[in-house]
């Protein structure tokens, strides 16, 4: 599988509290904790004839802070993912070490 133009894969990292507690999705409004598990190249832009490249320097493995009312959720070997339309909607990325 290769994702097309600027669209990221991402796996949520807040389906649970931190004592194991599911958390619907009707209860992650806004803006929700994701890890980028797959990458397009970037966007094809017509007016130069390139590729330009994603924003931000992002790559797998990153966390970002996605709007939930963005992304389409898809299921890829019983495993729950969620697509993201373009790579400008991550509004954060976190370092290794940091938290919100």
């Amino acid at each position: 599988m290769q994702l097309l133009d600027d669209k990221m894969l991402l796996k949520s990292l807040m389906d649970k509290t931190a004592g194991g507690l599911y958390i619907p999705g009707v209860v992650q409004i806004a803006y929700s904790m994701f890890e980028i598990v797959d990458l397009g190249k970037g966007h094809y832009d017509k007016r130069v004839g390139k590729v330009i490249p994603l924003p931000y320097g992002l790559k797998v493995g990153d966390r970002v802070l996605v709007n939930v009312g963005v992304l389409n959720k898809v299921n890829i070997n019983g495993e729950t993912y969620y697509t993201c339309p373009n790579a400008e909607e991550a509004i954060l990325i976190l370092d290794d070490d940091e938290r919100i």
